[in-house]
Order: structure tokens, then sequence, then C-alpha cells
């Protein structure tokens, strides 16, 4: 009986394993500009171009319907990594389906084209892959990568230049109007909640960014533009001069810092992973910058 009962749990939980296995095999074949969030109301891997209120956001908790002007702008574009329930979202997901969707597709090759005597062929055009991010060094940015690292800022490509020290940001330059997401706060948190990293958040606008050494020394500053609202996984660093910055552990940024005051208006959020395995956060106040 005892027997029986552990081949029925292995049969089951292998069958669980096909369709989750299954199912990211299909969200890794969108085209980059779907969110693999995106889902219809009877169907988790279904979606149609173009809005329509059959979508549904699978991000976290039960189904979400969304607005057309949600689905134009966010869940159907490249920027939809900005979105707070996708940064949410993939604060939850499990590691091994995060790992499902970052192995890209087995590259096809299509056949050579005939070419004349002495002509070297043709290599055939890979299929575009969906590679989902991670992100990551260092114990606060492994447990952000839990999302997926979906922190990927819409910014502008400066050069480093070298600089003596800190300058002040430059101001922001109005740029053509775009809409951004519908941002929630987080809840603040509570006995039980568990700190698991520091996140940095920026707003629409241009900042700039430090490369700095151990002795607290700038060594480079390199200008950064954000579309929209962003965020992204940080560590705190204390210099050995006691001044202290905050360094991003992910994404394009990775190893440039913020300084307070001169990166420009920015925030830092101290969060924390909840019993249920949301994330409840609280905002440092600018003497703690």
């Amino acid at each position: 009986m005892f027997r029986r009962r552990k081949r029925d749990e292995a049969t089951a939980e292998a069958t669980r394993e096909a369709e989750r296995k299954a199912l990211f095999v299909r969200l890794a074949e969108r085209p980059e500009t779907v969110c693999p969030f995106l889902g219809l109301a009877d169907d988790r891997t279904g979606y149609v171009d173009g809005a329509t209120d059959e979508h549904r956001c699978y991000a976290f908790g039960e189904p979400a319907p969304l607005s057309d002007e949600q689905q134009t702008r966010v869940c159907l574009q490249r920027g939809y990594g900005n979105c707070p329930r996708y940064l949410r979202g993939v604060l939850v997901i499990p590691t091994e389906e995060l790992e499902a969707l970052r192995h890209p597709r087995a590259p096809i090759e299509r056949p050579p084209a005939p070419a004349p005597k002495r002509a070297r062929r043709r290599r055939g055009a890979l299929v575009p892959v969906l590679i989902l991010l991670l992100l990551l060094g260092g114990g606060g940015a492994a447990a952000w990568a839990l999302l997926g690292g979906g922190f990927r800022p819409v910014a502008g490509s400066p050069t480093p230049t070298a600089t003596a020290g800190p300058t002040a940001p430059p101001s922001a330059t109005p740029t053509a109007a775009s809409p951004e997401p519908t941002e929630s706060p987080d809840p603040t948190p509570t006995a039980g909640d568990v700190f698991v990293f520091y996140e940095v958040g920026v707003s629409k606008g241009d900042y700039r960014l430090f490369e700095v050494d151990d002795a607290g020394t700038v060594i480079s500053t390199r200008g950064a533009t954000f579309a929209h609202n962003s965020h992204a996984p940080v560590e705190e660093v204390l210099a050995s001069n006691g001044k202290r910055h905050w360094r991003n552990t992910a994404g394009v940024y990775q190893g440039l810092s913020y300084v307070y005051p001169n990166s420009g208006k920015f925030s830092v959020l101290k969060v924390f992973r909840r019993p249920d395995g949301t994330r409840s956060s609280t905002e440092l106040p600018p003497g703690s910058l």
C-alpha cells in the first residue's frame, strides 16, 4: 500500500512537472513585445494582438482584468518589464519556472539557399528568442532575481566619461508625453516579514550614475534617461571615507551607483518578503541615503 501511494505521488508530480514545462515552453515562444503574464480569461497562454476584454494579468493572485490603455501601452509593448504588476509577479515566481523561461528555444536554421559554383552558402536566419533576465549577484540581487529581474530601464546610451567627483544632475529634458503604468504602493512591513533587498526608485527624467571605488572615490560618471517610473535592486555601500552610495546589482546599470543628492531625485525602498510570498516595503528617509 505504501509503495503504491509513493508511485501515485511520483506519477502526479511527473504530470505536474510536464504541464509546467509545457506552459513555460509556450510562454518562451512569445514575441518579445508580449508580457509573459498576459493571458486570456479561459487560456493562461493565449493572447490576441490588440486590446480585448478577454485579456487577464496572471502576474500574481487571481487573474486581473486590464484596461485597453494598459494593454496597448504596456502589456503589448517592449516596456512591459517596467510594469509594477510584472515586477511584483516575478518576485513570487518559483525559481525553477523562471529558469524555464530563461532557456531560449533551440535555434532553427533554414536549409542553405542554392548557390552558384564557388559561391559561399548563406547561413539561415535564427528565430528570435525571448529570454527573461535575471539579474544577479549578491544575496539581495538573488532575491530580486526570483522575480525574474524584470527591471529594464528605458535609457539612452551615453559614453561614460571620467570625472574628478560627483556633479549636480542635469535637469530633465521635456519629452513627448507617454502614459505610465499605474503603480500601487506596497503594504507596510509587519511582524513576520523578512528583509530581502533594497530597491532604488526613479521617476521619468534624467539622472546621473557613478562608478565608485572601495575608498569612495568617483572613477567615472554616466547619464541615464528613464521614460517611466522604474525600479532596480541595489546594495548599500558605505565606503572607507564614510560616504554612502547605492550600487545597482542588476540590469544595464549593474555596478554603477546612485549618490545622494548628486544622482538626482531617487528613493530607496527596503523590501521585505511576507509569509504568503508577496512583498512589503518601507521608504528610507533622505537622511539615510
